[in-house]
């Protein structure tokens, strides 16, 4: 009879373990449950966000565009460089809204839109020499803002300085060393002709900054080649 009892008690003991084990089952796959849903109420608010940053930019381009077309040559050209600017970021969000990813990105293929509305800008003259060779980076989204808007500085300078205005070679060139990246922007023109030190250059260096990297300008023989190095991750 004592043992039987103990058994007992022992069957008893074991059922309300198992019944404590279930319940913690039950309230481990609601917590995970309501965790999936959160985060994916997380992503649409993201997406959601990006959409309409980028629906905002895309109007104030189209403003810039507009007034370009009937300023001065001068004014004209600072306008088609505030929209170049306004595209790199534009170009991001846009990015982000399309892709399963929010918090990162792709960056040649993100330089490679972003390229592509700088050849648009431009128009067939420059765009018909402007070459690519990017590689697969995956960068974090804000850092990806920052490279893309010293690549538009580094076009613009191009297009400006390296031919004297007139349409020349310009290739643009993406590589990765480990856990870090070069962005290389190269023409074939005059070479260096001095130090900038317009708004341009100046918010360029300031995304250097950011990025916490470094930038420097070699003899293309002939020609300038600027090359941006990185970390990929902050910190």
């Amino acid at each position: 009879e004592l043992e039987a009892a103990h058994r007992l008690r022992r069957a008893f003991h074991e059922a309300h373990q198992a019944r404590l084990v279930r319940e913690l089952n039950a309230k481990l796959t609601a917590t995970l449950a309501d965790k999936d849903a959160l985060i994916e109420q997380k992503d649409l608010l993201m997406k959601e966000v990006d959409h309409r940053i980028q629906n905002s930019l895309q109007l104030v381009s189209a403003f810039l565009s507009m007034q370009a077309r009937t300023a001065g040559e001068e004014v004209a050209g600072a306008l088609r460089e505030a929209q170049a600017r306004l595209s790199a970021v534009a170009q991001v969000h846009r990015r982000l809204y399309r892709d399963d990813q929010v918090t990162s990105v792709d960056l040649a293929r993100y330089l490679e839109e972003l390229a592509g509305d700088m050849k648009a800008s431009l128009g067939d003259e420059w765009g018909s020499r402007m070459t690519l060779d990017l590689a697969p980076v995956l960068i974090p989204s804000d850092r990806a803002v920052n490279v893309g808007l010293v690549m538009t500085e580094l076009v613009i300078n191009a297009t400006k300085y390296a031919y004297d205005g007139a349409p020349g070679p310009i290739a643009i060139g993406l590589e990765q060393h480990r856990n870090r990246l070069r962005l290389i922007v190269a023409d074939e023109g005059r070479g260096k002709t001095g130090t900038n030190t317009g708004f341009g250059s100046r918010m360029m260096g300031a995304m250097v900054q950011r990025l916490d990297g470094e930038i420097e300008q070699v003899d293309n023989r002939p020609g300038l080649r600027a090359i941006l190095t990185a970390p990929i991750q902050e910190g």
